[in-house]
């Protein structure tokens, strides 16, 4: 005979997910959309390389404003509110960008965009890591990301459709930024059936409330063990948070220099560079806008099926193991795109302006081609294990915070890249800017080799225990 619960509960916790990950999505259109609506916005406003730079850069500031606030506002009123709070601000920032009526107005719109954005980066995965069994969190929390990718995704494929059927269509980067205001509403509407995540409950003394939500996500034999053992956690932990007071115990800052390292690693890959600016990087090699455009929606089909590889591989093989050989193949397709830039491509100045021209015919679809082969490594090795450890890694009674600190880096990094990019691809070319990213990832993977630490098949607790003991 069937247990009804064991049927119930793993559909209850996908459902969870699901609507949960549309904060994923929503992220992800919203830092995709802006690489083919920059091709057409800058005609509007007659953009300067660096209004394009801050124009894209400002959501990464709002983000990491948004991340630590988010953060700790997460452990303070809760991952669920938060979550509706998110949603509010993701409808507000899209059609706040749609309407901007000069770059002043745009940046201010992207920047409030940017604060949903590091909030919803943040919360969501620990949502689903406190709701989660240890035995599925890995791919439920992956799941977030296969919701970013998808949002970008989705984001490439509505900008080349814009482009592709309505190319004379006046404004039309408008319609691009307005759209993630439909699943900013979806978000909304879904976490008022939501529940608290029941640690959360738990460490505010609402122990009847977390039964309940673990009743419904647990098998009835789980629920017992699962409380006692979150308990015991808390016991530990009496005294109210003090944030200066925890970042003066040695194994806290520890985590968070972990959590930093882990951030660091991931952004000197420069991913951000080839999913914000794949059309202008493939317009420099002498694609037309359309097919600029279009071309970036290659990018997105092989992050959702690098994605999908991601979720088969974290839940066989080491997160250590995993990031590692992300890592390295990352660097080598780096290093492939540098040279490309340099052995296929050459300059020339006309009417005292210099712009960049393929040797050959193909070789433009040559830096698409190794860029693809960068995000298979980038989005199926690195990616999942990423945002599952951050999540992971920090206690209990500053998870929020801590995920924060770490995503607030994480925003921080991407502003200063994303902020200099397009100046270094106009004056260095792309031979030396992917060959500096290069560089910078054959030391960070040195690093972790080091110090990445490994949390497969342990609960959260176990986690804890082992960084605190």
């Amino acid at each position: 005979m069937y247990n009804k619960s064991h049927l119930q509960n793993p559909d209850r916790m996908r459902f969870i997910t699901l609507v949960s990950t549309i904060g994923g999505l929503c992220f992800g259109y919203d830092t995709g959309v802006i690489s083919g609506a920059l091709i057409f916005m800058k005609y509007d406003f007659n953009l300067t390389p660096v209004q394009e730079g801050f124009i894209t850069s400002f959501l990464l500031f709002g983000a990491a404003l948004g991340s630590l606030f988010g953060g700790y506002l997460s452990d303070k009123q809760g991952r669920r509110k938060n979550l509706l709070w998110v949603a509010a601000i993701f409808i507000i920032g899209a059609l706040g960008t749609a309407f901007a009526w000069n770059v002043p107005s745009m940046i201010v719109a992207r920047f409030v965009l940017g604060l949903a954005v590091g909030c919803a980066s943040v919360t969501v995965p620990v949502y689903i890591t406190e709701l989660a069994r240890p035995a599925r969190r890995e791919r439920l929390v992956t799941v977030n990301e296969l919701m970013i990718v998808t949002g970008q995704f989705l984001a490439y494929s509505m900008n080349a459709g814009i482009v592709n059927f309505y190319p004379d269509m006046s404004h039309n980067w408008r319609i691009m930024l307005a759209i993630p205001a439909i699943p900013g509403a979806l978000l909304w509407i879904g976490m008022l059936m939501m529940p608290e995540s029941p640690r959360f409950l738990l460490r505010h003394g609402e122990t009847d409330k977390a039964i309940k939500v673990l009743k419904t996500i647990r098998l009835p034999q789980e629920v017992d063990r699962e409380v006692k053992e979150i308990q015991r956690i808390l016991q530990i932990d009496t005294a109210r948070l003090n944030i200066f007071a925890e970042l003066k115990k040695p194994w806290v800052i520890q985590l968070i220099l972990n959590g930093l390292m882990i951030v660091l690693a991931t952004r000197v890959t420069g991913v951000n560079t080839i999913m914000y600016y794949a059309p202008t990087v493939l317009k420099a090699t002498g694609l037309g806008d359309a097919a600029a455009v279009t071309g970036a929606v290659a990018n997105g089909v092989v992050s959702i099926l690098a994605t999908l590889l991601g979720m088969v591989l974290i839940g066989k093989h080491s997160r250590r193991k995993i990031f590692f050989t992300g890592q390295a193949g990352v660097t080598l397709s780096l290093v492939l795109i540098g040279l490309s830039f340099k052995l296929f491509f050459h300059t020339e100045i006309q009417n005292g302006v210099e712009s960049l021209h393929a040797d050959f015919a193909s070789a433009s679809y040559i830096i698409l081609g190794l860029m693809l082969l960068f995000l298979v490594f980038m989005q199926g090795w690195i990616a999942p294990v990423f945002w599952l450890m951050l999540a992971e890694i920090y206690p209990l009674r500053m998870r929020g915070l801590g995920m924060g600190i770490a995503v607030f880096g994480l925003w921080i990094f991407d502003f200063i890249i994303q902020s200099i990019f397009p100046l270094l691809l106009h004056h260095y070319g792309g031979g030396m800017t992917f060959g500096f990213f290069a560089a910078t990832n054959v030391v960070m993977l040195i690093l972790l080799v080091k110090f990445l630490p490994e949390t497969r098949g342990l609960t959260l607790e176990q986690i804890e225990n082992k960084f605190r003991f």
